[in-house]
């Protein structure tokens, strides 16, 4: 799967660095949007302080904390017009047509943007 960019070597679910709110610090739990996805949060959020001593997480920017996503199995990496009418850590529906969309009436729920080009995959 060429488009594959995240998952969980041993059937569980993936932890990513992601945009989270003000002052996280590791083991808070983290809202992701307004569609019910959370998070638990693995780092504390990395500071513009934290990034330009070199001092955050590895591969962090400022605002960003490595979180574990429960029941997020994978994420796949698609073009970000496919995905442009979802918000971010909005749920993301497979339409018949094999397109992307943000409504319950568009089809199966698979999963959430992650970002511009990102759908994390939920556990069936």
């Amino acid at each position: 799967m060429k488009n594959k960019k995240h998952w969980a070597y041993t059937g569980g679910s993936i932890s990513v660095a992601l945009l989270v709110p003000a002052g996280t610090k590791s083991g808070d739990l983290v809202k992701l949007g307004a569609d019910g996805l959370y998070g638990h949060a693995e780092t504390d959020q990395a500071t513009a302080d934290m990034v330009s001593k070199g001092t955050a997480p590895q591969g962090l920017v400022e605002n960003q904390a490595t979180v574990f996503l429960p029941g997020i199995v994978e994420s796949i990496g698609v073009p970000a017009a496919a995905i442009a009418a979802v918000a971010t850590f909005g749920k993301v529906y497979l339409k018949a047509d094999k397109t992307y969309g943000a409504a319950p009436a568009d089809g199966l729920h698979i999963g959430y943007k992650l970002n511009a080009t990102t759908i994390a995959l939920r556990a069936n």
